[in-house]
């Protein structure tokens, strides 16, 4: 499998020539191209271990040529990303620089014969060719356009007889573009997009809008004939852009290809297959920035018994490093992988990111992908900082208060309606409500940490509101329990910002970072005070100086004074002792 995108890297340029990214990757067996963790640490190439030395390339694919454009064949090696010792995969991927005429409007991409024997096309037939082709049109508009980007595991393990629903990402930095997915074709608006496997999904559906497969997995008749218990796919799809929803003219072509392995669970396998639970949800939008290291959790969990994930299969942007598996601390079923990236400035823009887990049985769950969007931070949410007069109530509260507030580094205004908790927080950048549903504030009593109070899903609730850098959020007829204490957690993407992908907030999973507690009026508390006489004394002090405001002279936050100096030359001191009990 494989695929190529482009981007401009000055999409504002008036210039008659355009210097141009590409990004390509692709996937092959492990036996074929070898690949290791020490390989992806050092940044090794991606070599050929058999007697096919070529390696795919980029080339000019369209018919005319593509003579005075700039365009030359890509020939170098990749270097290597991913690789799965269960599945026997690897990949890898390159990024170049070239510099094309404005003007240039041609088809590229890399061909060749070797697929492996399991391959076959739509009727059933040993499949040979292999095309995996992308429009590069640097004359549509103005600032120039980019493609869309797009991506997924390299193999997709689906169990036979079960429906599988396979999200792609896909998306565009050109926010405004109206992105779609098509099934690939011999004679598509990039000419022969898929050579040999065509229409190799039987009966499957393709989303344009979502771009999501939907699929009744089966083995080919052929196999079952064989017998084989497994069988083995080819997916070929196209993610186009468009200027709005009403054009039928895509401004390019990017491909997507991918092998779908159906396969029947071993005996003793779980009636459940793992899945990745966190840090981020699948399909989250994470911003990060060049040149800075960015690490992310990939978890995942088993739900029998004795289970254990043996191995996450990952297709990774190119510099980023992953962890071996670990077990996750305090838990007996879940694992995880840390993945380790500083981007670099040529990869600014959308990077995708996929995995899946495979337990022992080799039972396999779902991809699950997220999108990073370099160059651009996202809204994440401020610490509470609990000063007097900036938060309030502070600590506890009673438990018909109607108005909560919580400053962050920045102001806000607050206002409250009856029978309603408004709750404050503070964001570093301008804040929107998320384009994904499952971007949920929850309310906890830290007495039952196991399910929410109050939750909030801010993708479509009208409890959530955004205005500015701020996060309010409504809790209507707010039923506290009496000397309880409360704290607060925020999915991934509880704030978005609002280019690309809609880069989410981080997630707080951190039990101290807002608590309140509810005041119990059963609870009093009795202050006995003893005062022993006063005593008066004479003593010589230095002058000292005092301030008093000037009402004339002061500003938000800010207290001009006038000063006064005094001489002190008696003191009454009187000692007062204060004994609290509660009952």
């Amino acid at each position: 499998g494989g695929l190529i995108n482009w981007k401009p890297v000055d999409p504002y340029t008036n210039s008659s020539s355009v210097e141009v990214i590409f990004y390509q990757a692709h996937s092959w067996t492990l036996s074929r191209l070898n690949c290791d963790q020490a390989l992806i640490d050092s940044l090794g190439l991606y070599v050929d271990g058999s007697f096919f030395t070529g390696e795919p390339f980029i080339a000019c694919q369209s018919s005319g040529g593509c003579s005075g454009t700039g365009f030359t064949t890509i020939s170098q090696a990749t270097y290597c990303t991913d690789f799965s010792t269960v599945v026997q995969i690897s990949s890898g991927a390159l990024i170049t620089k070239m510099t094309l005429n404005r003007n240039t409007n041609i088809l590229v991409g890399f061909d060749g014969s070797s697929w492996a024997i399991v391959i076959k096309d739509a009727n059933d037939n040993p499949a040979a060719k292999w095309k995996v082709i992308t429009r590069i049109d640097l004359t549509q508009k103005y600032p120039i356009n980019s493609s869309p980007v797009t991506g997924s595991l390299p193999l997709i393990r689906v169990i036979e007889g079960q429906t599988a629903i396979i999200q792609i990402p896909a998306a565009d930095w050109d926010k405004t573009d109206d992105i779609r997915c098509r099934w690939a074709s011999s004679s598509g608006t990039a000419g022969d997009e898929c050579g040999d496997i065509c229409d190799n999904l039987p009966s499957a559906n393709l989303s344009s809008s979502e771009c999501t497969i939907t699929w009744n997995a089966v083995r080919r008749s052929g196999d079952i004939a064989a017998p084989l218990t497994t069988s083995t796919y080819v997916v070929a799809i196209m993610v186009e852009d468009f200027v709005n929803t009403a054009s039928t003219t895509p401004m390019s072509s990017v491909p997507l290809q991918m092998l779908i392995y159906t396969y029947q669970p071993a005996s003793g396998a779980c009636s459940v297959t793992p899945a990745i639970i966190g840090d981020r949800p699948n399909r989250a939008c994470i911003g990060v920035l060049p040149g800075v290291q960015h690490v992310e959790r990939i978890v995942a969990a088993v739900y029998c018994t004795g289970d254990y994930i043996t191995e996450f299969i990952t297709i990774s942007p190119l510099y980023m490093t992953k962890t071996a598996k670990a077990a996750v601390s305090g838990t007996t079923n879940q694992w995880y992988i840390t993945l380790t990236w500083t981007p670099t400035t040529d990869q600014i823009g959308p990077q995708v990111f996929c995995a899946a887990p495979i337990d022992q049985n080799q039972l396999t769950g779902s991809q699950h992908c997220v999108s990073f969007v370099v160059g651009y931070l996202p809204p994440n949410l401020i610490t509470p900082i609990f000063v007097q007069g900036s938060a309030s109530p502070l600590g506890t509260v009673f438990a018909n208060h109607s108005l909560f507030s919580i400053q962050g580094k920045l102001s806000f205004t607050s206002f409250s309606l009856p029978n309603t908790v408004f709750m404050y927080v503070k964001a570093t950048n301008a804040v929107y409500r998320p384009s994904r549903n499952g971007t949920y504030i929850q309310i906890f009593n830290n007495a039952n940490s196991s399910s929410p109070e109050w939750q909030a899903d801010c993708g479509y609730s009208s409890d959530c509101i955004y205005s500015g850098q701020t996060v309010i959020f409504l809790v209507r007829n707010a039923n506290w329990a009496l000397g309880a204490t409360y704290y607060i957690l925020f999915s991934s993407g509880a704030a978005s910002g609002n280019i690309f992908c809609n880069p989410e907030s981080d997630p707080i999973t951190d039990t101290s970072y807002w608590n309140f507690n509810i005041w119990d009026p059963g609870v009093s508390s009795t202050t006995t005070t003893t005062t022993t006489p006063p005593t008066t004394g004479t003593v010589t002090t230095r002058p000292l100086s005092t301030t008093t405001p000037n009402a004339g002279l002061t500003t938000t936050g800010i207290v001009v004074t006038s000063t006064t100096t005094v001489q002190t030359t008696t003191v009454t001191t009187t000692t007062t002792t204060s004994i609290t009990t509660t009952t």
